[in-house]
């Protein structure tokens, strides 16, 4: 089973203006309006993206599309146990980015490849796109995050 990390529950938070959210939730795409969730997110990282847009989950809602899903991994077992769910919860169009831990001491215990970030990027990429997906942009969350945007292939 999965180490899975607790998370604080954010849901259907007011809606924000465009310009006032987080410039996190800027780097990351997310727009006042839509629906995101952000799943198995380390202690903490929720409140980075406050201002919040429009509606934060924690958790996906069955029978729900999200214009965005964010996924943090830390592991090749929790990407498998996780990656599927929160696939099939993005709308066709909407945004999926999965963060992976950048390695070092920081990052805690990981068993996707070490540096460099292409390797984690072929692994993730390889992967999602058994799911239909393909990597196409990545962004640093901080200083132990990176975060791969996919695309639907």
């Amino acid at each position: 089973m999965p180490n899975m990390r607790r998370l604080q529950s954010y849901a259907s938070l007011p809606s924000m203006a465009a310009d006032s959210l987080s410039a996190l939730a800027k780097k990351l795409r997310f727009d006042a309006g839509q629906r995101i969730a952000v799943l198995n997110a380390p202690s903490g990282y929720l409140d980075k993206l406050a201002p919040a847009p429009s509606e934060l989950h924690s958790q996906l809602k069955p029978d729900q599309a999200y214009d965005a899903v964010q996924l943090f991994v830390s592991s090749v077992e929790e990407l498998r146990a996780l990656g599927a769910g929160a696939i099939r919860a993005v709308k066709p169009d909407g945004l999926l980015w999965i963060a992976y831990p950048k390695g070092g001491a920081t990052a805690g215990a990981t068993d996707l490849p070490a540096t460099p970030w292409w390797t984690k990027r072929d692994v993730l990429g390889e992967l999602t796109g058994e799911l239909g997906y393909k990597p196409v942009a990545f962004v640093k969350i901080d200083e132990v995050w990176t975060a791969l945007r996919f695309k639907k292939t």
